[in-house]
């Protein structure tokens, strides 16, 4: 994963509000995402919100703080609070089922869909794929 100029700055902006370092940053028209470690998310996000309140305001965009766990599966199901029936990694792809009204939970939030995508590509190498 490469990082540009840009987000190099975005996570130093972060990391210097919030004490915490983001492991990615991806910038999507008028929003911001951070990946953080699962067990730093509450510090990244602050009391109150806090820090994303301070960060939004600093940036002029929408902040959104997106957890990083160890199972790429994972930063999908907790990012929309779904259940996922099966996970499974072929080719670089990783392979997803998922029930109808859990996909319809995701399809509903297509940019927040299309961020996780991106974040599973760039940081797990692997391309998702829903069923």
């Amino acid at each position: 994963m490469k990082l540009s100029m840009e987000d190099i700055l975005l996570i130093n902006a972060f990391e210097k509000v919030s004490q915490v370092t983001p492991k990615d940053c991806i910038v999507k028209d008028n929003t911001i995402s951070y990946l953080v470690k699962e067990k730093d998310m509450g510090k990244a996000i602050g009391k109150n919100a806090i820090n994303v309140k301070q960060l939004e305001k600093a940036l002029n965009k929408r902040i959104e703080i997106i957890g990083f766990y160890e199972k790429p599966e994972d930063v999908l199901s907790k990012t929309f609070q779904i259940k996922i029936n099966e996970a499974k990694t072929k080719n670089k792809k990783l392979l997803l089922n998922v029930n109808a009204i859990d996909k319809k939970k995701i399809f509903i939030n297509s940019r927040r869909f299309r961020i996780v995508k991106e974040i599973i590509e760039r940081n797990y190498g692997l391309e998702m794929i829903l069923n």
